[in-house]
């Protein structure tokens, strides 16, 4: 439910993409800087905001202070498309994106603290498939509330008053946050939780010099993961024009044909990341997910083959990469420093957000469908390619990435024995002194 809400906000925009060009009168590329803004302001967020994660607020008050300044922002966002003013909504988004990142980063935070030693790709599968139904749902549901609602008023009043159901579904986040807070809280009172506390003892004191020990594995995870999402998430936000212009599909069966990646990420992402939990080798279904992909563009770039076909394609290798890609830092990152990694890692995705959001609406404007197609391919290809020389890095240190669930197992074993020992050492020579 916690992720729910950020999707929900993040993604009106793209259902409602026809009434924003209409009622606000902008062009694709001023649309696109609705997506672009919150990416650049993430960068910023991200960077600073897993520092302060790890070091200032810690997971719990993150979680909670972030997300209801999410709530805020999105509702300063209704505001200004009420009063028809484009550079409230811009500075809303803004804002949104700034809290927007340690909101994220607390977050998985968490979800590494519960349960990094078991299940872990399948568990950041399900939370991703409950956040993507959240943008299924808004997908779908958007327009209907709009025609609603335009009963009652007209043109920008109603887009405005439409976009608050994301202020409410974002408190409602927030209820749940304060929620696992409390949780999280009693938990570890009650001596229920632990999370390696020999190892974060080692690694209590967090500082931003850290970043240049971190492995080269972890800079081609992110860089990967980036040039990824680059064909994805603005590739949707244009989707709905993109299907009645080169389909011929009405407004509302083209957000159908939209929301097949998410809605197929949804229903999949849990079961792909419990079938990685089972069997390992993270990389070999990440160049799946990456293939499956690239596929589905080429055939919306060059086919008029019936596009639910790529859609469907596009959410199954989606939800494979996701599965497999972002668990991967907890893997060579220790938890101490874990916020400040993801932090990294969103800060990178984000700098590519940023720029391909405002380029895509920029080739939708002037070159159209075709090349920005093309362009998306390209990215696909990218990320292939990264992906080739984060398989070879890995294989070079030691295969750590690209264990098997059973090699795994055995590694965290024999790592726990030692620490077991250490301990052990350490109590006796404690002992002796005392002596």
């Amino acid at each position: 439910m916690y992720c729910w809400g950020d999707y929900f906000c993040t993604d009106s925009p793209a259902a409602l993409q026809n009434h924003f060009l209409r009622d606000l009168n902008i062009s694709e590329t001023k649309f696109m800087t609705f997506y672009s803004n919150i990416q650049w302001a993430s960068i910023v967020s991200c960077i600073f905001g897993g520092f302060l994660i790890d070091r200032i607020f810690g997971n719990r008050l993150g979680m909670t202070l972030f997300s209801i300044l999410a709530t805020c922002a999105h509702a300063m966002f209704s505001v200004g498309a009420i009063s028809n003013s484009y550079w409230t909504m811009f500075v809303a988004r803004a804002i949104y994106g700034l809290v927007n990142g340690p909101m994220s980063i607390a977050n998985q935070n968490m979800a590494v603290k519960w349960f990094k030693t078991s299940n872990i790709n399948m568990v950041f599968g399900l939370k991703t498939s409950i956040a993507r139904a959240s943008s299924v749902v808004v997908i779908n549901v958007m327009d209907t509330i709009y025609d609603y609602f335009e009963k009652l008023s007209h043109g920008h009043v109603c887009l405005g008053i439409t976009l608050f159901t994301g202020v409410v579904v974002m408190f409602l986040s927030f209820l749940s946050a304060v929620v696992a807070s409390v949780l999280d809280r009693r938990a570890e009172n009650m001596n229920d939780v632990v999370f390696e506390k020999e190892h974060i003892k080692d690694d209590i004191v967090v500082r931003v010099s850290d970043i240049k020990d971190f492995p080269a594995t972890f800079w081609l995870i992110s860089m990967t993961t980036t040039c990824y999402y680059l064909a994805l998430f603005p590739f949707v936000g244009l989707g709905q024009v993109f299907y009645e212009m080169k389909y011929d599909r009405e407004p509302q069966v083209a957000d159908n044909v939209n929301s097949m990646v998410y809605l197929m990420a949804a229903i999949t992402m849990p079961v792909f990341g419990l079938l990685i939990d089972k069997l390992g080798w993270s990389l070999f279904w990440m160049f799946i997910g990456i293939i499956l992909s690239t596929g589905s563009h080429v055939i919306l770039a060059f086919t008029f083959i019936e596009p639910y076909i790529a859609t469907v394609a596009m959410g199954l290798g989606y939800s494979i990469f996701t599965a497999a890609m972002w668990p991967m830092v907890s893997f060579i990152i220790t938890f101490n420093r874990l916020g400040t990694a993801y932090g990294i890692m969103n800060a990178m995705v984000a700098v590519g957000q940023a720029g391909a959001a405002y380029f895509a609406g920029y080739l939708a404007d002037n070159n159209g469908y075709l090349v920005l197609e093309v362009f998306f391919t390209a990215c696909m290809a990218g990320s292939l390619i990264l992906g080739s020389l984060l398989y070879i890095t890995d294989q070079a240190k030691g295969g750590e990435v690209n264990l098997s669930s059973t090699e795994r197992r055995n590694r965290a074993k024999l790592e726990q024995e030692r620490r077991n020992r250490t301990k052990l050492e350490q109590e006796r020579k404690n002992r002796t002194k005392l002596e």
